[in-house]
C-alpha cells in the first residue's frame, strides 16, 4: 500500500493538471482524442519521478503519433496525365499550356496536375502526399508564376 501511495505523490503534481493537459493537446491539434492521449501519457510515465516539461513533451510526442497515424498518402503515378473524355473539347484551349507544363521538372509537372486535377487545397495535398505544406505551397505559386510569364509573353508576340 505504502509503494502504491508512493507512485501516486510522485505524480500528484501531474494529476492535478489534468484539465490543463486536455488543453494543451487540443492546441496540438487533436480534439477528439484529447482525454485518451492523457490517459496514456498517465500510463507511459506511470510510477516515474517526472516534471510538467516532461509530460509536456510526452504528450506532444503521443499527438504527434496519432497524426502521423492518421495521415493517407496518395500515389502519384503517370495517369494523371491523362485528360479526362469531357475536357476533351477544349484541348486547343489546353494543348499549349500542357506543352508547357510537360516541359518542368517531373516533381513540378506531377504535383501541379495533382493539384489541378484533383479538388484538393494545398492543405490536404500536402497532407496526401506527405510533402512539407510549404514545398506544396512554394512549387504551386512557381508552377503558376511560370503560366502567367508565359502567357504574357503569348500575348506581347500576338500584338506584334
Amino acid at each position: 500500500m505504502l509503494i502504491l501511495l508512493n507512485k501516486f505523490t510522485k505524480m500528484k503534481h501531474i494529476y492535478d493538471k489534468h484539465k490543463q493537459w486536455i488543453e494543451i493537446v487540443k492546441r496540438f491539434g487533436e480534439v477528439n482524442y484529447a482525454e485518451d492521449i492523457v490517459q496514456e501519457a498517465y500510463i507511459k510515465v506511470n510510477g516515474k519521478d517526472i516534471n510538467e516539461a516532461y509530460f509536456y513533451f510526452t504528450l506532444r510526442s503521443l499527438t504527434m503519433d496519432l497524426h502521423r497515424k492518421k495521415v493517407i498518402k496518395v500515389e502519384i503515378d503517370d495517369d494523371i496525365l491523362n485528360i479526362p473524355e469531357e475536357y476533351l473539347n477544349h484541348l486547343e484551349e489546353v494543348e499549349p499550356y500542357m506543352n508547357i507544363i510537360n516541359d518542368w521538372s517531373w516533381y513540378d509537372k506531377k504535383l501541379f496536375l495533382l493539384y489541378l486535377n484533383n479538388d484538393f487545397s494545398i492543405r490536404e495535398l500536402s497532407r496526401e502526399t506527405g510533402i512539407n505544406f510549404s514545398s506544396v505551397y512554394n512549387t504551386l505559386n512557381n508552377c503558376k508564376d511560370k503560366l502567367k510569364q508565359w502567357q504574357k509573353q503569348e500575348e506581347k508576340y500576338r500584338r506584334g
